[in-house]
């Protein structure tokens, strides 16, 4: 009967914690919430502006008489950034909503960009026109080769 009791006991002690909803609505001033503000959730992720270091916020409470407390309200790079915002109640309830700050990287397309007004210029290739006399020059012994010659075989086979 005893653990009956202390389960019970412990179980509505614990329904304060879990179903306050201290702050009736909350907006992010510097970033973008992970989902819309509701007052029972108590877990959110941020993502901040690249030039933030602080969650900024503006809330409404429930209780007007309430304390408010921010924890490790601060980002840190490659650190864990969990901001707390504790709402003390005048009723002695306490709620803690936790937001997981996060930046978005953004890496820029170009590191260098250089811009040049003389479109004239033009790079040769080494050695083109090499490459372009050979060519031509197999051209033409291949075509040679197939009318001349070609025709040559066909005067003998007809002499025959």
């Amino acid at each position: 009967m005893k653990k009956i009791f202390f389960f019970l006991l412990s179980f509505f002690s614990f329904i304060p914690f879990v179903f306050a909803d201290s702050i009736k609505n909350l907006e992010v001033m510097n970033g973008t919430l992970s989902r819309e503000f509701e007052s029972t959730n108590n877990v959110y992720s941020v993502i901040l502006d690249d030039s933030e270091d602080s969650l900024k916020v503006t809330y409404e409470l429930n209780d007007p008489e309430a304390k408010v407390v921010f924890h490790n309200n601060e980002y840190v790079d490659g650190g864990e950034n969990k901001m707390e915002l504790e709402v003390e109640n005048t009723d002695g309830t306490k709620e803690i909503y936790t937001f997981y700050l996060e930046k978005e990287e953004t890496t820029p397309v170009f590191n260098e960009a250089i811009l040049t007004n003389n479109m004239s210029e033009q790079k040769e290739i080494p050695f083109l026109s090499w490459y372009v006399g050979i060519a031509c020059f197999m051209i033409i012994a291949l075509l040679f080769k197939v009318i001349v010659l070609g025709f040559k075989k066909n005067k003998k086979c007809a002499k025959k």
